[in-house]
């Protein structure tokens, strides 16, 4: 049976991921945090781990970001892991609570990357109301569903409504209905195809040393050009090897496995770059 590691506890959107992309047919071992997800996978404690990426309002999961750099370009050894896959899920964010009268609410607990998607609601409450962060939607609910405290409630999915028997008071109280996080996979092992004709993503991160040669980005930039190859994302994060220099997250359309497009661009990066590690490929999922 297929292990497959996600950010806990039971549901999460992530969780919500894995059953899109694996089904219930699987043993899921959830974990404390996204860096815990990574040790899974690179222990083989687990065949997979799902772990988000990226959301449409609020943009990069910095902590996902960091990791990937970490373990690829800051270890002496690579990872045995790769991305091979990904899904994106529609983030539908409700107000749960025992407390029935949005009114009465005093304390709101969830995720930080959830208050930036629900701006507009959080306006319609009194200023007074604490935000509580907390390390995911199904541990804010957990705690409210524990709580002897009047007024607190949570912003979580409808699946954490059903899981810790929580009502929701106000559905689907996102700033923008179609609000989607995607999430990366990982594993050392291909996921199957599915569709007959699919359409890869190739994964990169690579430095330059932009102090020292003025251009040194945009030159590195023109080898996906040059080469007729698809450049679809490129996202930044500090390198952590010295201040105000950068690390390049980058993806472009094609298999660097079997294109000759993607290939040739990856050898004219390659000699543009101070260091380059390909991240994995895999099969672009439709959103």
């Amino acid at each position: 049976m297929v292990k497959v590691a996600f950010l806990g506890p039971k549901g999460t959107y992530t969780h919500q991921a894995v059953l899109q992309e694996f089904g219930e047919d699987i043993q899921i071992l959830p974990q404390l945090s996204i860096g815990d997800c990574f040790k899974a996978v690179d222990s083989n404690e687990v065949d997979y781990s799902v772990v988000p990426f990226e959301n449409s309002t609020n943009g990069q999961v910095v902590f996902t970001y960091d990791l990937i750099r970490d373990w690829y370009m800051r270890k002496n050894a690579p990872p045995k892991f790769k991305i091979v896959g990904e899904q994106f899920v529609f983030i539908h964010h409700n107000l749960l609570s025992k407390e029935l009268d949005v009114h009465n609410i005093t304390k709101v607990y969830s995720h930080p990357q959830v208050w930036g998607q629900v701006t507009n609601f959080l306006s319609t409450l009194n200023p007074n109301v604490v935000r509580a962060d907390c390390s995911s939607t199904s541990k804010a609910a957990e705690i409210v569903r524990l709580s002897n405290e009047k007024g607190v409630a949570c912003i979580s999915s409808a699946m954490c409504s059903k899981l810790y028997n929580l009502p929701i008071i106000k559905p689907n109280i996102e700033d923008n209905r179609g609000n989607t996080t995607r999430f990366l996979i990982l594993g050392e092992t291909g996921l199957p195809k599915k569709a007959a004709v699919p359409k890869y993503i190739t994964s990169i991160i690579f430095t330059v040393n932009s102090d020292q040669e003025p251009g040194a980005l945009c030159s590195a930039l023109t080898a996906f050009q040059e080469n007729n190859t698809n450049l679809i994302s490129i996202n930044s994060r500090p390198s952590a090897e010295k201040n105000w220099s950068y690390a390049f997250f980058v993806e472009v359309i094609g298999n660097y496995l079997t294109d000759e497009n993607v290939q040739n661009s990856l050898k004219s990066l390659n000699s543009k770059c101070s260091e380059i590690v390909t991240l994995g490929v895999f099969e672009r999922t439709t959103r």
